[in-house]
């Protein structure tokens, strides 16, 4: 079952994270234009991502597990594989340009979601392999959770008490637990978890304001993100659980009331992946200006121009994405006409 106002969220966090959140990071306070701890401050969207995954799958018909797997392969394995092919002699110069060939292990990491390189083209996609791990869980979770009738608060309680003996788990397994919480949240999509998303706020609330108030942790979820911890699981659930309504509201509100806003974010919505893993290439667009126009410093030490930076910055990004993707999308069918024309059964 299609739900409207998902399509209309998935492509609202779509913009926000392409066009604000990385703008503000990459191109903000990596560069020294903005301070990180206000900026870190943004860096919850990813737990709207994985909410809205296990949303979407609790509206979709009980289908073969093989089934589903394989529409997980095509909607994200081989768009990223798509992308790796794309990006993959940058990272044979990558390699070049530092003394040999990329050794068979980085090569496997690369196939296998995980780029070895450092680089901003690939920064963005550390969520590709705690995301397929979490979908491998979504038939039996979702099954259990309508079969036993598992109140949400028992999951979130277990993976907190999980998330407690992080030290023993690798990292993407600690990463998969914190976002496996968003995810199981958006199971219960349709159901009204009244005192439950108050518990979980409250709690969470009460442990933020020991962590800031008595510990006198610095502001900085950034540094509580990779790999995630409860204070960063603490600031998504207060940030969601407060605000999740109202932005629900208001991005629906303006979908319904603004024509340009609705065109942008059916874009964004219908574009799925792709739009987000080429939007990097727009960043260092934007990037490459400002450093040849010598703009960093000058940015950043007037707050005006931080505000006028940020609106031409959405701005920029928001269109620059859709035309680089339509750049993307035209060379795959130069390379998909030339494979056809030497291989006839050949099919992209």
């Amino acid at each position: 079952m299609r739900d409207r106002n998902l399509d209309i969220y998935r492509g609202g966090i779509r913009i926000y994270i392409t066009c604000f959140s990385h703008l503000v990071w990459w191109e903000g306070a990596k560069v020294g234009v903005f301070d990180r701890g206000w900026v870190s401050a943004a860096l919850f969207s990813m737990a709207i991502i994985f909410y809205i995954a296990g949303a979407s799958f609790s509206l979709t018909s009980e289908k073969p597990y093989w089934v589903y797997i394989r529409t997980r392969v095509k909607k994200i394995v081989i768009p990223y594989w798509k992308y790796a092919l794309f990006c993959f002699p940058a990272v044979l110069a990558y390699y070049w340009k530092h003394g040999g060939i990329i050794p068979l292990g980085d090569f496997v990491s690369y196939v296998l979601f995980t780029p070895p390189v450092e680089h901003r083209i690939f920064d963005h996609l550390w969520f590709l392999s705690p995301y397929l791990l979490i979908s491998l869980c979504l038939p039996m979770l979702f099954k259990s959770i309508c079969k036993y009738r598992i109140p949400f608060i028992v999951y979130g309680a277990c993976l907190i008490l999980l998330l407690l003996f992080k030290q023993y788990y690798p990292e993407l397994i600690q990463t998969a637990i914190v976002y496996m919480l968003f995810t199981v949240w958006g199971l219960y999509y349709k159901r009204n978890l009244g005192w439950q998303n108050v518990a979980c706020v409250v709690a969470a609330i009460g442990y933020l304001a020991y962590v800031f108030g008595i510990e006198k942790v610095p502001f900085d979820i950034q540094a509580n993100k990779f790999p995630p911890n409860l204070l960063f699981v603490s600031y998504c659930l207060v940030v969601l659980g407060l605000g999740g309504s109202y932005m629900k509201k208001g991005i629906v509100a303006l979908y319904d009331k603004s024509a340009i806003v609705r065109r942008y974010i059916d874009i964004y919505s219908r574009e799925g992946y792709d739009i987000y893993f080429v939007h990097a290439f727009s960043t260092l667009l934007l990037g490459g200006f400002k450093r040849a126009l010598g703009l960093n410093q000058i940015i950043a030490e007037h707050l005006s121009l931080q505000l006028i930076y940020i609106v031409i910055g959405f701005l920029f990004l928001l269109n620059v994405n859709i035309y680089i993707l339509r750049l993307y999308n035209y060379i795959w069918s130069l390379i998909d006409r030339i494979f056809r024309t030497v291989f006839p059964t050949w099919k992209l």
